[in-house]
């Protein structure tokens, strides 16, 4: 279990609670319960707001809005135009100003063959030429993008409102290991991986869908990588072939 997904996954699970409850009219008009909901999504706002996510801080006050449409005369307005706005103008935020970046350290060699550790800047600033760093932005475009690193170590891939097919089945993994960080939004995004490397996947998903096709490699001697994948709004495809 991530402790730093067990709000999220909490708010969303109250979500389709409260969207399936109240196409049935089972969701209950009583102040404790409403209370008790909003301050789970106020937990989420905070949070949010400490990451920089304006997505995650724009959808919590829209759910915590339907939540008192009554009170606050918004019922012409609730669930999905209030949701979808608020979607729009989150990930619109994120794309302009940008997430609170986390600080993750790499081990890396420089030009003289000598290990260090730093961050992905770091390992950037050293230019290499082998492409071990991949870095994709796509935004309202349609893209295709084939890593054929002799010692590929990261990816860091977002696709915004546009399709991307990103494929390493020419890549070499470096030292073993390697991370790859996926965010789609309000799109379409495909990744090719060799079969013969093995996986660990992490994701989550806002209104959008994360797909496994085909089987990693099970061999423990096999190169790993590291998946964290995120689809808001849109679909995210893995594909092991």
């Amino acid at each position: 279990m991530k402790k730093d997904n067990i709000v999220p996954g909490l708010v969303l699970i109250l979500v389709a609670i409260i969207m399936m409850g109240s196409a049935m009219g089972l969701v209950p008009d009583i102040p404790w319960f409403r209370l008790a909901c909003a301050i789970l999504l106020g937990s989420w706002t905070i949070r949010a707001l400490m990451d920089r996510d304006f997505f995650g801080m724009l959808m919590s006050v829209g759910l915590i809005a339907w939540l008192f449409e009554k009170e606050l005369m918004i019922e012409h307005l609730t669930p999905f135009p209030l949701l979808v706005a608020a979607a729009l103008m989150g990930i619109g935020l994120n794309m302009i100003v940008g997430k609170k970046q986390k600080i993750v350290t790499f081990e890396y060699k420089d030009e003289d063959g000598q290990w260090k550790e730093g961050t992905l800047d770091d390992v950037r600033k050293e230019e290499w030429q082998d492409g071990r760093t991949v870095v994709l932005e796509n935004n309202f475009n349609s893209t295709s993008k084939y890593v054929n690193a002799a010692a590929f170590s990261s990816a860091k891939l977002e696709n915004n409102f546009g399709s991307a097919n990103v494929y390493f089945n020419n890549a070499t993994v470096y030292n073993g290991e390697a991370t790859i960080r996926l965010e789609n939004n309000f799109g379409k995004m495909n990744i090719y991986i060799p079969n013969t490397w093995r996986a660990s996947i992490s994701q989550e998903s806002t209104f959008g869908h994360v797909s496994i096709h085909g089987e990693p490699n099970r061999d423990m001697d096999a190169p790993l990588v590291i998946i964290k994948a995120e689809s808001n709004f849109g679909e995210l495809n893995i594909f092991f072939d």
